[in-house]
This record gives C-alpha cells, structure tokens and sequence, in this order.
C-alpha cells in the first residue's frame, strides 16, 4: 500500500484515455486515492499529473493552471471530432500558406469565448458532452472564457498541415482552436496529434513514463507537510 500524498508527473503515452492510465499506476502503487489533475485526449500525449491519496483533492487548482500544448492542424477538412479519430464530415480545396495561418492565428491570442467541441468531456447534465454525441443526442453546449496567450507556427510540415505551440490558460479545447482558426481562413480544420509539455510549473523534461513507474523509476512530489 502507498500512502504518501503527492504528485507524480507522467508522460501519457497516445492511444490511452487518462483514466487508463490512472488505472494502471493504481494497480502498481496500490494507493488509497488517486486520480488524474485534468483530462488529455486519448490521442493526446504528454504531461497529466497524477494526484496520489490527499493530493488528489488539488484537482480544482490543476484544472485552473496555464497550459502548453505543441498541435499539428490540418487545414482542407473538418472531422465529427475535430481530430483524426473521428470521420470526414466537411471538406473544400482551399489551400493556405505560412503566412495566412501565422497571421490568422495571432488574431487568436487573448481573452474571448469558445465553444467547446461536441466530442468532450464537458459535462451537461451529469453526462459528458461525448456519450450524447455517440448516441446521436443534439445538446447545446455553452461558449466558455479562454485565455490564449500565445498561438505560434512553428513550421509548416506540408501542404496545409502545420505545427503550432498554443500557450493558454486551463479549459481551452486545443481542437476547438483548430476549427476556428480553420474557420477564418475559409476552411475546415482537424486536429492530426497534440502533446501538452506544461501544466502549471511541471513540464514533459521532468515527466515519467508507466513503465518508470512500474519500475519504481519515478520522481514523487511529496505534498505531505
């Protein structure tokens, strides 16, 4: 049985929904509590911090901290999902440079409201936003204050597919920010693969793997007084 408290900073691999992951420490570490800091993807890959016995109980405070993400956008189609899972729902030629996504994303930086993508964890009524997509239930979802403080194209991979880095506060939808964008270049937009390499002071570098901590290889960050 493990019964310090504290936080454990994992690099989720892609593939694996964040409670999985959970899941799979649980069993290794035999804790008490245990949950994760604020959902990433299951395509998502990178930094969720893990909270162990009282340490769960900084959930709220996690979900508010800034984050950073590094995305890959595809700009000529739009999925259900917004990102490659799920299926081909809107599509047109139009193809965008460099230059056109750098400037359009800058209009992006700052404070405004944004709606959440339908495919979500978002929570309506108790259930998430994805389980009534799934079963084809229309819901209305509520645009939601985000802060973007940087929005940059690192580079362009290929004909309008682009690698961006998007600095935000917590409860920004990096897919969403895809659609948007997408959207002001009168195009569709698809979220390809995303890493978050920071939540609050915690970045990917000091992160840890499950198979570390399977090992027992993993830096705790005691939050025991």
């Amino acid at each position: 049985m493990f019964e310090k408290s504290g936080l454990i900073v994992l690099n989720k691999p892609t593939g694996m929904s964040s409670n999985a992951a959970v899941q799979i420490i649980k069993k290794t570490l035999l804790p008490k509590k245990i949950g994760h800091m604020g959902t990433l993807d299951p395509l998502g890959t990178g930094v969720l911090v893990i909270g162990i016995n009282k340490a769960t109980k900084l959930f709220e405070q996690f979900l508010k901290k800034d984050k950073t993400y590094r995305a890959i956008f595809y700009f000529g189609k739009e999925t259900d999902t917004i990102d490659s899972e799920g299926k081909i729902v809107f599509a047109n030629n139009v193809s965008v440079t460099y230059n056109d996504v750098k400037n359009v994303a800058k209009k992006f930086e700052g404070e405004f409201y944004q709606m959440p993508p339908m495919y979500s964890a978002k929570k309506i009524l108790g259930k998430k936003a994805y389980e009534y997509a799934r079963q084809g239930v229309s819901v209305k979802l509520q645009p939601r204050k985000v802060n973007i403080y940087s929005c940059k194209v690192l580079k362009q991979i290929k004909q309008n597919i682009f690698l961006f880095e998007i600095n935000c506060s917590g409860g920004t939808y990096i897919r969403s920010l895809c659609r948007d964008i997408a959207k002001e270049l009168s195009t569709y937009g698809t979220m390809l693969a995303i890493i978050r390499t920071k939540c609050g002071e915690y970045e990917i570098k000091d992160s840890c793997t499950l198979e570390d901590i399977k090992q027992g290889n993993f830096n705790f960050i005691s939050t025991d007084k």
